[in-house]
């Protein structure tokens, strides 16, 4: 086991010495390896980077289309963040034969409801954390951790962390949007559907409370109720309200998706109305979606190219040591060593490119963070870095691609002198 282990590593160190012969052909090999690596690194964290960005920056224009009541007025603006206040709604359920509709890549479902919160009328809007993609993208400040409680509209006077009156009900205010110039989104609190459950439960409690002894004040868990309650009103704080229908549903359609046919799609829906966002807006968002598998495309392209740069330049390379290798078949030498020594001597020319291509690649990164990072931030697309841990995977990856890069270009020449006999090598020529 020993002597397998010894002459694994002398074959190796002999790889090592062959790069040193040909210093020249190896370090143009290892500029092209780094070139390639270097930028193909520097695409993946920058896409990976403006992806984020961007996919923030499109969501807070909004829904592509928005499903509502027929009888439902729409005031439309420049981003379908929500519906208009209304009392017309939806079956929840519908949500199921929405997403089923070619072209449809999310819906989020929505419900208005008018709620007093510290005696003052206000709209109330529920929204599903999971598959909401308007509401989340504005939030300016938040507390660590799952969104519970009230988030506040930019135009509203709540302070993050206040506990406010809803219903009766206490709640804290867990994070505030930034100003969208949309009035009902600016001017609404915003919950999960689970926190809208328990405020209705918490008024049905509190009405069955004071039917049964008027003076006791409502409480839940424990916590005592607060002042401006008007449970038992049909509209406002209502314990009837039903949680199985929604107001309106907020559609973004996928890269490839065509207006049109999604709209006939949803026409076939019963009584609903259909309100189309921006056309500009839906149409950049997928051509910038489709741009940026181009750029991915490119990037593999790019590395196949690399692959059969490498390739080629082995098959020069093993070619002129024909009559060497024949010598070292001749004495003794078995085949799978003679492959190991070029498969080798193709890793460590490669890996050492791609450790060199980090250090290119960490450079175009900072530079293009220094300008076009910071073009796009001004134009409302921020730039920040993925997670370390993304990184880290990102660079060891990209050392183990270009090691892999080499034994695979080097494969093809590697077998084909390994099936050549001794007498054939030592007689060939360089070619």
């Amino acid at each position: 086991m020993s002597r397998r282990r010894h002459d694994r590593w002398l074959l190796i160190r002999l790889a090592a010495q062959n790069v040193g012969r040909r210093r020249l052909r190896a370090i143009f090999l290892g500029v092209a390896v780094m070139l390639g690596v270097g930028i193909g690194f520097a695409s993946f964290v920058a896409g990976w980077a403006l992806r984020d960005g961007m996919a923030r920056s499109f969501s807070r224009m909004g829904a592509d289309l928005l499903v509502v009541p027929r009888a439902t007025l729409v005031n439309i603006t420049a981003s379908l963040l929500t519906v208009q206040p209304t009392d017309e709604t939806l079956p929840a359920d519908l949500v199921q034969r929405i997403a089923a509709i070619p072209g449809v890549a999310q819906v989020a479902p929505q419900r208005i409801v008018p709620a007093l919160v510290e005696g003052h009328d206000v709209n109330l809007i529920a929204f599903d954390p999971a598959q909401d993609f308007s509401v989340q993208s504005w939030v300016e400040a938040r507390q660590v951790g799952a969104l519970e409680g009230l988030i506040a509209g930019a135009a509203l006077s709540a302070r993050f962390g206040e506990t406010l009156s809803v219903c009766g009900m206490p709640m804290r205010v867990s994070a505030r949007l930034g100003k969208t110039g949309v009035g009902p989104f600016d001017e609404s609190y915003f919950l999960t559907f689970a926190a809208l459950a328990d405020i209705v439960s918490f008024c049905r409690t509190s009405d069955a409370r004071a039917a049964a002894k008027p003076a006791a004040p409502a409480q839940r868990d424990n916590a005592p109720a607060i002042n401006g309650m008007r449970h038992g009103d049909a509209k406002v704080c209502s314990g009837d309200l039903p949680l199985d229908r929604v107001s309106a549903f907020l559609l973004q359609l996928s890269p490839s998706a065509k207006m049109e046919e999604v709209k006939f799609g949803l026409a076939q829906l019963a009584d609903i109305k259909i309100v189309e966002g921006n056309g500009v807006l839906t149409s950049s968002r997928q051509a910038l979606s489709a741009l940026l598998i181009g750029i991915a495309a490119f990037t593999a392209f790019q590395l196949i190219a690399l692959l059969i740069l490498v390739s080629l330049l082995f098959s020069a390379i093993v070619q002129e040591r024909y009559r060497e290798v024949g010598l070292l078949r001749a004495m003794g030498a078995q085949p799978n060593q003679v492959m190991t020594i070029i498969l080798a001597e193709a890793a460590v020319i490669t890996a050492l490119g791609g450790l060199a291509g980090l250090g290119f690649g960490a450079a175009v990164l900072l530079t293009f963070a220094r300008s076009l990072g910071f073009y796009f931030a001004l134009l409302g697309v921020p730039f920040s870095w993925p997670p370390a841990a993304v990184l880290q995977i990102g660079a060891g990856l990209a050392i183990v691609f270009s090691a892999v890069l080499g034994l695979v270009g080097a494969f093809l020449p590697a077998w084909r002198v390994r099936r050549m006999a001794p007498y054939a090598l030592i007689q060939a020529e360089g070619r």
